[in-house]
């Protein structure tokens, strides 16, 4: 729902009949009736409503209980590999930046925006991070340049078309949040799984030849992956 109402406050969805920014609680996606609690319980819902409202019987998008379980499977994650050992301040932020990572990459993916507010609440977040774990250690913030440095020269080079420049922006969460290597992990996964993606989709005739796709979920892909796994990766691969 939080995707609904930002991409109305970002002027995409102007032909929605329904005016989302009027209501407080959850609605329907067709007829804007709100919804009751039961309605709302992630996955189980959808399983017993079989992936239809009960108010209009219109089909929900299987995105809905996708993204739902991939928050669980994240928070588990995060929960297996010890990253709850710091403060809590650090442990609650890790659990908002996932949310904010899985937000950004549903919007991009849907709109092909990553959205301004976001990054900057990632960014600050990072910050902290920073402040709590790795304060006096500048070179983050030198990685996090680079990094902002080296999709803005893809950027310039494509004019804009294979590097968004909000990808721009959000590469300088990366190299601040996961500083060197783990940033350079991150820009690798992005980069092959986004090349394998495209492959597949072309291959099947999903897209065109000359049709873009969203770059921002495949490097929040890359991010996840080496903040929990980066050291190992790194230490695998180069023996360091």
């Amino acid at each position: 729902m939080l995707v609904y109402r930002t991409a109305k406050k970002y002027g995409i969805l102007k032909n929605k009949k329904i005016n989302i920014l009027n209501k407080n609680r959850s609605f329907c996606d067709f007829c804007g009736k709100q919804l009751k609690w039961y309605e709302n319980v992630p996955i189980l819902s959808w399983i017993i409503q079989k992936g239809k409202t009960r108010c209009c019987g219109k089909n929900l998008p299987i995105l809905y209980p996708i993204i739902e379980l991939m928050m669980g499977i994240l928070f588990v994650i995060y929960f297996s590999i010890g990253k709850l050992q710091g403060s809590p301040l650090q442990c609650g932020l890790g659990l908002l930046i996932i949310v904010l990572l899985v937000f950004s990459a549903v919007f991009d993916w849907k709109y092909m925006i990553l959205p301004d507010v976001v990054t900057i609440l990632l960014i600050i977040s990072a910050l902290v991070f920073w402040f709590l774990g790795h304060f006096g250690e500048w070179n983050y913030f030198l990685v996090a340049l680079a990094s902002m440095g080296f999709l803005l020269i893809l950027n310039l080079i494509t004019k804009g078309k294979g590097m968004g420049i909000g990808d721009v922006k959000f590469a300088f969460f990366m190299g601040l949040f996961l500083g060197y290597p783990k940033v350079v992990i991150a820009f690798y996964v992005a980069f092959i799984v986004g090349a394998l993606v495209s492959l597949v989709l072309l291959v099947f005739k999903k897209i065109k030849r000359k049709a873009q796709i969203p770059f921002g979920p495949f490097l929040i892909l890359g991010t996840l992956v080496a903040w929990f796994w980066g050291n190992s990766i790194w230490h695998l691969v180069f023996g360091i």
